[in-house]
């Protein structure tokens, strides 16, 4: 069985954001039957974290928090996965939404043993209505940039290099415009 694993802090207004815009992805995950792991808030740590994936060996992980080139951080900014444990993300399938975790921690990831990491190498952007903070579901502008991030994890969640064991390729512009789509 495919089992997917999400790390989702929400200890201040930007990962709040992200928070409540990954819920829909761990509802797809959920419907397509995948076992869901979902580690919310303080359940975001590195011990947790860490030993789900040593017991789990989950075949996709997605990181909502902050990051740095040689990092990616969970709850109260708590590391959770560095230059010295990137070896536990072996054959496995990550989406780092954190600043810059894909610069340096994402390619030694994949040089070393990861099936693929997919991050961002500068930061992540984030624009946002700051009279919209108090829900972020209703703010128009944060949603130009999360449906966008939704949409790729996923159409990664789909593919069938997840069931297969080898990552599947790409996705066509109907493809995405489909899962857009189901987002909404």
């Amino acid at each position: 069985m495919v089992s997917v694993l999400f790390s989702r802090p929400n200890h201040d207004v930007a990962l709040s954001y992200l928070f409540f815009y990954s819920k829909d992805l761990v509802e797809i995950s959920e419907r397509l039957g995948y076992k869901t792991i979902d580690k919310q808030e303080k359940m975001s740590t590195k011990e947790i974290i860490t030993s789900i994936i040593e017991k789990n060996k989950p075949d996709l992980i997605m990181f909502n928090g902050h990051g740095s080139p040689n990092l990616i951080c969970g709850h109260k900014n708590e590391i959770i996965i560095s230059d010295d444990n990137v070896g536990i993300l072996k054959g496995i399938i990550s989406y780092s939404l954190t600043c810059s975790s894909a610069l340096i921690l994402g390619s030694e990831a994949v040089k070393k043993v990861a099936k693929a990491f997919i991050g961002y190498k500068f930061d992540f952007a984030l624009g946002k209505d700051p009279d919209s903070e108090a829900s972020p579901r209703k703010d128009k502008i944060a949603k130009l940039f999360l449906e966008p991030s939704n949409i790729l994890f996923s159409a990664l969640s789909r593919t069938h290099g997840i069931n297969s064991g080898a990552c599947s390729g790409f996705l066509s512009t109907q493809d995405l415009r489909l899962l857009s789509h189901e987002l909404k």
